[in-house]
């Protein structure tokens, strides 16, 4: 059962590599930026479900590490991109929002990364 679900999420991660590299040859660079944490994310999905259905689950868990480092420096860049636009257009308000993802997810950093079970 487990192998169908690794089946379905290698189909899914295709289509979007897919169509995150027609994206990523067609745009400006700017948008490359902003695009390629996603490709690299759907790549480590399309590694770690590969080499799950064939039991090597070392191999596995680099792919997921690679997602999750992906996933947290689109998650910074985001949240350092936002802090520049509120101090570039002087709205300040929005910094409490800002500190309330930034606590979140260097929570949700400490909790993947820092772990020890």
């Amino acid at each position: 059962m487990k192998k169908i679900y690794y089946i379905r999420q290698i189909l899914v991660s295709i289509m979007v590599i897919l169509i995150l590299t027609w994206a990523f040859i067609k745009n400006q660079i700017i948008s490359k930026i902003i695009i390629s944490p996603f490709l690299i994310c759907s790549i480590s999905v399309l590694g770690e479900n590969l080499f799950l259905i064939l039991n090597k689950e070392k191999i596995a868990n680099i792919f997921k590490k690679i997602f999750n480092i992906s996933f947290f420096v689109y998650i910074y860049g985001f949240l350092a991109y936002a802090t520049y636009y509120v101090i570039v257009n002087k709205s300040y308000s929005l910094f409490i929002i800002i500190g309330i993802f930034f606590i979140g997810s260097t929570c949700f950093f400490k909790k993947t990364f820092f772990n020890k079970k």
